[in-house]
C-alpha cells in the first residue's frame, strides 16, 4: 500500500504548527519540532508502524489533541454522518491511502522541507563558496583531480560524511578547518571565512635595481610549495598590460600586478620599469629556464586574471609558452624582423637596450 506524500507532509506540518504557532508566534520552534518528528520517523519507522495499525485488528490508541482540533473533527463528523472516532480514523487513514508516493519519497520530501527552512543563510553561502572553489580546481588539468573524497582524505578523515555535510550546507566547518580548506584549494582565507576581498590572491609587485632579489621574490613559494611555473602574461592589445601568474602546483596559484605596459608608447609604462623587467627576465631565463613562461593572452582572459574572480591557473593553462620572454633581452632575437611579437616590438626592445646602457642606470644595478 502506498500513500499521498503531500497529505502526510501537510498533516505533520499542520499538526505541530497548530499546536505551537498560536502560542509562540515563533516559526523556528515549529521547524525544530518538525525536525524532531522527522528524526523519529527515520529512526523508529513510526510511519510504517501507524500504517500497520490500520491493517491489523482494532487497538486502543490514546491521543491527546487540542480542544480546537477536536472541535474541527466534531464538525466534520456531523457533516459526514460519522462518529467522532470514525471521522478521526477516516482522516488518519486517508492520509496514508493513495496511489501516489511511497514511504521513501515521503521522507525525502520531508528532508527537502527541512533543508529549505532550517539551513541558515550563512551555511548556504558557505556551501556555495566551497562548491565554487571545488569546480574551479576541477577545471584545471591536473593529475589528481580534486573531489570531496580527496578533501576528506587530505584531512585524514575516515569517511566523506563530514566533508559532504560542509558542501551540502548541513554543517559548518571550524575556523581551523576553513583555513585548511582555503590552503587546499588555493583561495583566500579571508574571502572564504568572512566574504572579504576576492576569491584568489593578487598582489602588487615592484621591480627594483637588485635583479637577483627581483628573481628571488618572484620565485617565492607559498605554504611550503615551490613555484612550478612563472608566467609573464601580456594583454594582447595595443596597450600591452602585464600580469605575472605564479603557478605553485596542481590547481594553486596567485597573481602579481607589476603595473607595467609593454609597448612603445609615451605616458604608459615607465622606461625604467620595463628595463628592470627585461634584466630580471634575462636572469630568470639563464638560471631557471624551465620555470619561466611567456604568454600573449586575450583581453577577456587578461581581465579575468586581474579581477581574480576565477582560478588564475584555469585561465593561464589554456596558453602555450610564447618565446617573447627570451627574445625581449636577447639582441640576436629581438633584432630579427620575423620575431615581431606585437606592434612596436622592435622599437620597444631598442628603447630598453638604450635605457640599460645608460651610465646613470648601470650605476644603480645590483646583482645583474
Amino acid at each position: 500500500m502506498s500513500f499521498d506524500t503531500r497529505t502526510l507532509i501537510c498533516t505533520l506540518q499542520f499538526g505541530i504548527a497548530y499546536c505551537y504557532l498560536d502560542v509562540t508566534k515563533d516559526v523556528s520552534i515549529v521547524l525544530t519540532s518538525l525536525q524532531v518528528l522527522y528524526d523519529k520517523i527515520v529512526t523508529s519507522s513510526c510511519v510504517i508502524f501507524i500504517w500497520k495499525l490500520s491493517m491489523s485488528k482494532n487497538v486502543q490508541f490514546n491521543l491527546r489533541i487540542p480542544a480546537e482540533l477536536k472541535a474541527l473533527i466534531s464538525e466534520a463528523a456531523q457533516v459526514s454522518g460519522r462518529s467522532i472516532n470514525a471521522e478521526a480514523q477516516y482522516r488518519l487513514e486517508a492520509s496514508f491511502k493513495s496511489n501516489e508516493g511511497s514511504y521513501s519519497e515521503a521522507l525525502s520530501k520531508l528532508k527537502e522541507f527541512f533543508d529549505a527552512h532550517l539551513r541558515s543563510e550563512h551555511l548556504m553561502s558557505l556551501a556555495h563558496k566551497l562548491n565554487f572553489i571545488l569546480s574551479e580546481a576541477q577545471a584545471v588539468d591536473s593529475f589528481n583531480t580534486p573531489s570531496i573524497s580527496r578533501v576528506a582524505e587530505a584531512f585524514s578523515y575516515d569517511n566523506v560524511i563530514t566533508v559532504e555535510e560542509w558542501f551540502e550546507g548541513r554543517k559548518e566547518p571550524s575556523f581551523e578547518e576553513l583555513g585548511k580548506l582555503a590552503e587546499y584549494f588555493g583561495c583566500q582565507e579571508s574571502w572564504l571565512i568572512h566574504g572579504e576581498g576576492k576569491p584568489f590572491k593578487k598582489e602588487n609587485f615592484r621591480f627594483d635595481f637588485d635583479i637577483k632579489d627581483n628573481a628571488e621574490r618572484l620565485l617565492e613559494g607559498c605554504n611550503g610549495r615551490e613555484i612550478k611555473s612563472l608566467w609573464f602574461a601580456r594583454n594582447n592589445t595595443s596597450y600591452g598590460e602585464l600580469v605575472i601568474v605564479k603557478h605553485y602546483d596542481s590547481w594553486r596559484g596567485s597573481v602579481l600586478n607589476p603595473r607595467i605596459h609593454l609597448f612603445d608608447g609615451i605616458g604608459l609604462g615607465d622606461t625604467k620599469e620595463k628595463a628592470l623587467l627585461t634584466l630580471t627576465l634575462e636572469y630568470l631565463c639563464k638560471h631557471y629556464p624551465l620555470k619561466v613562461k611567456g604568454a600573449l593572452v586575450s583581453e577577456s582572459d587578461f581581465n579575468e586574471l586581474v579581477w581574480v574572480e576565477q582560478n588564475p591557473i584555469k585561465i593561464i593553462d589554456k596558453y602555450s609558452h610564447n618565446t617573447w620572454v627570451e627574445a625581449i633581452w636577447d639582441e640576436s632575437m629581438y633584432l630579427k624582423k620575423n620575431n615581431s611579437y606585437w606592434k612596436g616590438w622592435h622599437e620597444m626592445c631598442l628603447s630598453n637596450a638604450h635605457t640599460i646602457k645608460r651610465k646613470d642606470f648601470l650605476s644603480k644595478l645590483v646583482n645583474k
